[in-house]
């Protein structure tokens, strides 16, 4: 099989694909992610080309390098949102294999979203996605998961290694949105859906990330204890055995991983004191073992470069002045934490701030968003650019 131009553009800049540490400390020696090389999305590095060529356009060559360092050496996760997605899926899979086989034959681990719920996003509307449960979405929902399973099972993508966080926002919604009418309606139907997902994705190259939300939502005290037996009640759902690896925070959300001064969205006090990724991580660790889950944690960092550019920690949508955040590393300096990821690929839209359009959300148009902004998906430029920018840390340029 021939590689596409955007992967030979990764494969030829191999140096960049480093290879995390080995040597595991003992309380995290099975962590999935050690010893592997994530694998690089090749359809968003040839996104980010347009990102390249609008900073050279404006004479920027600094910042064209540093997004070209995005390009080639970070992986992004890869978003099934749609029946679609799966078919797109087997092209990514190609890639990987191709990665993998080529010396020096570093094992790849595919990180994947699911996130196609019926009637998701229930107390939003800018992600609302393609099953209803008034249109046997249900039944649909299974047949996509039945898709992914045996695509997942092919020889010989059976060789590689996968991290897929299931279901973003959705428990998130069950503990703390149920005034939420759409919200009442689907709580039955993400948990079964939820954990018809983990029953069938049992295979052993694969570890199960429940999304958890973030901490400026689950991560307030009053929280901490229902989430856990939410969760348990989901893997029991699953069946006997059924297993996942941990959970997922702060997907497509802009929160510090370990800051040393608490964001204003945290309240004066703060009023919240689990005021970073890692302090929720903490704090909900002896709920979780508490009911028999496993505490450990992918936190991602994606976009949390720049802290305190938020007026409210409901805003979600498109946050102007964001900027990419630490890089993808089991460096963690945690035992419960197994790495921080970048699940939201920066610079596909939050969601569309055309208030005449059927998906509009009215966060997107908050006094922190960056408008105007396209559908949630699509490509976001001008927001890409900002990432580039205020970066934290800053991006180590890559010259051509």
């Amino acid at each position: 099989m021939l590689l596409s131009p955007a992967l030979n553009a990764l494969v030829s800049a191999s140096p960049l694909l480093i290879e995390e540490r080995t040597t595991a400390p003992a309380c995290n020696a099975d962590n999935p992610f050690l010893g592997r090389v994530q694998y690089i999305n090749s359809g968003y590095a040839a996104k980010l080309e347009q990102t390249i060529k609008s900073f050279l356009d404006d004479c920027d060559e600094l910042n064209a390098a540093r997004t070209r360092t995005v390009q080639k050496s970070i992986s992004t996760f890869i978003w099934i949102s749609s029946v679609a997605d799966i078919t797109s899926l087997k092209k990514h899979l190609d890639e990987a294999i191709q990665v993998q086989r080529r010396p020096p034959n570093k094992k790849q681990i595919v990180p994947l979203v699911i996130y196609n719920l019926p009637d998701r996003d229930c107390s939003a509307k800018a992600s609302a996605g393609e099953f209803t449960l008034d249109n046997d979405g249900m039944n649909k929902y299974k047949q996509y998961i039945d898709t992914i399973v045996a695509e997942l099972n092919k020889p010989p993508y059976n060789r590689l290694d996968f991290a897929i966080v299931l279901e973003p926002d959705s428990l998130g919604n069950v503990v703390t949105n149920m005034s939420v009418e759409k919200c009442q309606k689907a709580a039955p139907a993400y948990l079964e859906g939820i954990a018809y997902a983990i029953k069938k994705l049992q295979q052993p190259n694969v570890s199960l990330y429940i999304d958890a939300a973030h901490s400026n939502w689950l991560g307030w005290p009053g929280n901490l204890e229902l989430t856990p037996k939410l969760f348990k009640q989901v893997l029991d759902k699953a069946g006997p055995g059924a297993r996942i690896r941990g959970f997922a925070t702060n997907v497509s959300n802009y929160n510090a991983y370990n800051a040393t001064t608490p964001d204003i969205i945290y309240g004066p006090g703060p009023d919240n004191p689990n005021w970073s990724e890692l302090r929720y991580a903490k704090a909900l660790t002896p709920y979780l073992e508490a009911e028999g889950l496993p505490a450990h944690f992918i936190i991602d960092q994606g976009r949390s470069g720049a802290q305190n550019i938020r007026l409210q920690g409901g805003h979600w949508c498109n946050i102007k002045d964001s900027g990419f955040g630490i890089r993808p590393t089991t460096d963690t300096g945690e035992c419960i934490v197994d790495a921080l990821v970048w699940v939201k690929p920066g610079g596909e839209s939050d969601g569309t701030s055309d208030e005449t359009a059927v998906r509009f959300d009215e966060n997107c148009r908050s006094l922190d968003a960056h408008i105007p902004a396209p559908e949630a998906g699509q490509w976001f430029d001008e927001f890409v650019q900002s990432l580039v920018i205020n970066a934290k840390p800053p991006l180590e340029p890559t010259w051509e």
